[in-house]
């Protein structure tokens, strides 16, 4: 982004341009963010990866089909989370979450 930028439509120009660079799932196609997942996979030297979401946040439920074929493809273990962030969910996602940990030790 352009820092230097000066006056107000320069200003709004560099401002437009730095978010049109976010990687969310809300901008449509993004192959980039898909593409920067793995990636960050990779650099990160996990040994798995979990997608977490939110259950009434569309974008990221369609974007999880794509992320897991993703690690599907490059054979990344892969656990899928969706939560509405209730107390009530979190036994069930601990089990998940140690279950799919257990995987990857073995």
């Amino acid at each position: 982004m352009d820092e230097s930028a000066t006056g107000m439509d320069n200003m709004l120009a560099a401002l437009t341009d730095r978010y049109k660079e976010i990687d969310c799932s809300c901008f449509t196609p993004n192959n980039e963010r898909i593409d920067q997942v793995v990636k960050e996979f990779r650099d990160s030297g996990a040994q798995g990866l979990i997608h977490y979401s939110l259950q009434f946040c569309h974008t990221y439920n369609i974007e999880e089909i794509r992320i897991r074929e993703a690690c599907e493809k490059e054979g990344v273990p892969y656990l899928s989370l969706e939560t509405d962030y209730s107390p009530e969910d979190m036994g069930q996602l601990q089990t998940r979450i140690e279950a799919f940990l257990e995987q990857l030790g073995d």
